[in-house]
């Protein structure tokens, strides 16, 4: 099936230079965010959202926590016609040497396990930091859309989805 990766902090959210978005309080949707996720799913694409959040590991969040923020961030995106299929986070610190935090490409390979039938090298990722760009060649994805305020996911969705 058609898939999109797409980062959350700097895509999805105005990511918080120095520090974490800890609460529906400090989550602001990045311009372009909505609507671009909103014709992305209308568009018949499985929308996976792929975020590290060491966080969790410093202690300064909880599991719990994010998953009432991402059942927020999630209803707010439903309002509007677009919602993630599913939502993997890497709770990892830098120096754990995970697999699955960005820049390696565990968070991708275990969606395309767990739905089985996702061609990785047909998906697309939407990410604004290197490391985004890195996980996604490592999964063998061959589409990278940098996100930034100029480039929003919407301008990404307007190129993926033209004729």
């Amino acid at each position: 099936m058609k898939t999109i990766f797409i980062d959350r902090d700097g895509c999805v959210n105005v990511r918080l230079v120095g520090n974490w978005v800890m609460n529906w309080n400090d989550f602001e949707f990045m311009p372009g965010a909505i609507s671009g996720i909103a014709a992305l799913k209308k568009a018949g694409y499985r929308l996976i959202l792929v975020t590290n959040q060491r966080c969790i590991n410093l202690g300064k969040f909880s599991e719990d926590k994010l998953d009432e923020l991402h059942e927020q961030m999630q209803s707010s995106l439903k309002n509007e016609g677009g919602f993630f299929d599913k939502i993997y986070h890497c709770p990892h610190d830098r120096d754990e040497n995970c697999g699955c935090r960005k820049p390696q490409p565990g968070m991708l390979l275990q969606a395309a396990k767990d739905f089985g039938d996702i061609e990785l090298s047909q998906s697309i990722m939407l990410g604004d930091q290197e490391s985004d760009r890195l996980a996604s060649e490592a999964a063998g994805i061959k589409t990278f859309y940098e996100i930034s305020e100029a480039q929003t996911i919407a301008d990404a969705a307007k190129l993926i989805l033209a004729p």
